[in-house]
């Protein structure tokens, strides 16, 4: 199946879609702007092309055949954004998301979703012995 595509809930407050490698985020911007309220679109696009990008220059999501899953759900007062890459590259370091000096900062995309965001939180996936997909999970507000 082609990039990007859908993904399907039960709930109807869920939505997902699932991007290809490639670098471009007018998908993923057509597809926030109609699953989010206008209220908070502008945010939640800044973060998920954040997260998204990041996703795509420091992990397996950038190499080709790559892809990054989005997931949006949109509550009354908070919309939760959860992008989830492809795994860690090859090597012996593993970029874990964090924090650092705003002009040198090793993913320079957390210090926007950190300002953006009220909370933001980020977990690994374990495929035996080895580090498997990473999920960072931003909320904002939906005023």
């Amino acid at each position: 199946m082609p990039y990007p595509h859908r993904i399907g809930f039960s709930e109807p407050h869920r939505h997902g879609i699932l991007l290809g490698h490639e670098r471009d985020y007018s998908a993923l911007s057509n597809w926030v702007h109609t699953v989010v309220p206008r209220r908070p679109r502008r945010n939640v696009l800044q973060v998920a092309r954040a997260l998204v990008s990041n996703a795509h220059r420091h992990t397996r999501s950038g190499d080709p055949g790559g892809t990054v899953r989005v997931v949006i759900d949109v509550n009354p007062f908070l919309v939760t954004v959860a992008v989830t890459d492809g795994g860690p590259l090859g090597g012996t370091a593993v970029p874990c998301p964090r924090l650092g000096d705003a002009h040198r900062s090793p993913l320079p995309g957390l210090h926007l979703v950190d300002h953006l965001a009220v909370y933001w939180d980020w977990e690994w996936e374990w495929k035996g012995t080895a580090l498997g997909p990473l999920t960072v999970r931003a909320v904002i507000e939906n005023p």
